[in-house]
C-alpha cells in the first residue's frame, strides 16, 4: 500500500516532503525560589495558624472560668459563635497550607529552596549580605566564625518535618480535610477531633516557629539551625514574645473590656 501510495505521488508530480519536527528545546532547570522570600511566605503562614489557634484558646479558657463574661458575650452571642468558628476553621485551613505537599508554598518547598541554595547560605553569601550594612573588613570578621550550611543540616530539618507531618496528617489534617471539603457529616468529624490533642498542637506550632526563627537568623547571621531554639507555648504568657502569645493575650483582653475589666 505504501509503495502504491508512493508511485501515485510519482505520477502526480507531487515530490515526497519529510513532515517537520519541533526541535527539542534542551532542558533547563526551573530557577531555584528565592530563599527569603521562602523564609517569609513560611513566616506570614505559621504565625497565621499560630495567631488563630491562640485566640481561639484564649477565648475559650476565659469562658470557661468567668460565668460573668460569659454572660456578657451572650448578649451577642451570634457574633461570638460566628468569630469562635472561624478561628478554629482558619487554624487548620493555615496549617494545611504548611503541610500538604500539594500547596503552592509548603514546608517541603521551603526546605527544598533551601537546598537548592546552598551556596547562598554560606559564609561568602552572608559577607556579601553584609557589606550591604557593614564595612568588607567588619563583614569578613563576622562571618569567620559563621556557620556553613550543608546538606546534612537540611536532611535533619527534613526528619523533624516528616516526624510533624505524619501527626498532622493522622488526625489534624483529617479535620482540616472535612473542614475544606465537607466531605462528611458532623458525627464523621467530631471523631477527627476527639483524637485531637491541644497540648500536642502548642508543640506543633512551638516547633513550626522554631523553624522559622533557625531559617531566618541562619540566612540573616549565619547562625547554626540545629538543635532548634527552643520554642514553647504555656499560655497565658507573662510575657508574650510570640504572635500566638500575643492573640491568646488580647482575645481575653478584649472579652474582659466588654465588663469593664483589665487583664492583671
Amino acid at each position: 500500500m505504501g509503495r502504491r501510495l508512493t508511485m501515485v505521488i510519482a505520477s502526480l508530480g507531487i515530490g515526497w516532503c519529510a513532515p517537520k519536527m519541533p526541535k527539542k528545546k534542551p532542558y533547563v532547570p526551573p530557577t531555584p525560589a528565592d530563599i527569603q522570600e521562602e523564609i517569609e511566605i513560611f513566616r506570614k503562614e505559621e504565625e497565621a495558624a499560630q495567631q488563630t489557634f491562640f485566640a481561639y484558646l484564649g477565648i475559650r479558657d476565659l469562658l470557661a472560668k468567668r460565668p460573668d463574661v460569659l454572660a456578657a458575650v451572650n448578649r451577642n452571642s451570634l457574633f461570638w459563635l460566628t468569630t469562635n468558628h472561624a478561628l478554629f476553621v482558619s487554624t487548620f485551613i493555615w496549617l494545611g497550607r504548611i503541610f500538604d505537599q500539594k500547596s503552592a508554598h509548603n514546608v517541603d518547598l521551603l526546605l527544598k529552596a533551601i537546598e537548592q541554595n546552598l551556596p547562598e547560605l554560606g559564609r561568602d553569601a552572608l559577607r556579601k549580605r553584609k557589606e550591604e550594612v557593614i564595612t568588607p573588613q567588619q563583614a569578613a570578621d563576622y562571618v569567620k566564625e559563621r556557620h556553613e550550611t550543608v546538606i546534612d543540616d537540611v536532611r535533619e530539618l527534613r526528619k523533624q518535618v516528616k516526624a510533624w507531618r505524619m501527626i498532622y496528617e493522622a488526625v489534624y489534617g483529617q479535620v482540616r480535610d472535612h473542614l475544606a471539603h465537607n466531605k462528611q457529616g458532623a458525627s464523621e468529624i467530631e471523631l477527627f477531633l476527639a483524637k485531637t490533642n491541644i497540648d500536642e498542637m502548642k508543640r506543633m506550632f512551638g516547633f513550626l516557629h522554631a523553624l522559622h526563627e533557625a531559617l531566618i537568623e541562619l540566612y540573616l547571621n549565619g547562625r547554626k539551625p540545629l538543635p532548634l531554639p527552643d520554642v514553647s507555648f504555656d499560655p497565658p504568657p507573662a510575657r508574650p514574645r510570640h504572635p500566638g502569645d500575643k492573640a491568646y493575650a488580647q482575645a481575653q483582653a478584649s472579652l474582659l473590656s466588654m465588663i469593664g475589666e483589665r487583664p492583671a
